[in-house]
């Protein structure tokens, strides 16, 4: 775990907990066909029975997945992190906001095991608005959960 900063390993860990509990309730009518043929089936509906605004996200995400994907095999070699396509397994098969937190969290876990000091740069500002985008996020899981 990172020495200086472990609250980023864990404010990792607690945003993907929470990305996955707030969309796994959404997809409840899927969970009874197994494994690839959900997954079949919700794209369908994500980009081919949906309208355009749920069209746009689906590809707006699946252009963003594969960038980061891209970039967390890259960074795994670069770093020296294992287990780089059991993430890209978990982001597809169930869900990439919960993938990408979880490997950003064992990424800083394997960056202080190199380097034994994980230093942060970032300005009061950033912090501020970080948070703010965070709540936003939060609220808005919520809120589409209890609707």
């Amino acid at each position: 775990m990172t020495k200086n900063h472990p609250a980023l390993f864990y404010l990792y860990l607690f945003i993907g907990v929470a990305a996955l509990l707030l969309t796994w309730v959404h997809i409840t009518s899927y969970l009874g066909l197994g494994v690839v043929e959900a997954n079949v089936q919700f794209w369908k509906d994500a980009l081919i029975n949906a309208n355009p605004a749920s069209t746009f996200l689906a590809v707006d995400i699946l252009f963003l997945a594969i960038a980061v994907e891209i970039w967390m095999v890259v960074e795994s070699r670069r770093i020296n992190m294992k287990f780089v396509w059991l993430y890209i397994i978990i982001a597809t098969f169930v869900g990439i906001s919960f993938a990408v937190p979880l490997y950003l969290a064992m990424r800083e876990k394997q960056l202080a095991a190199n380097n034994g000091d994980v230093r942060l740069a970032l300005k009061s500002y950033d912090m501020i608005l970080l948070c703010l985008l965070g709540a936003v996020t939060l609220a808005t899981g919520v809120w589409l959960y209890v609707r």
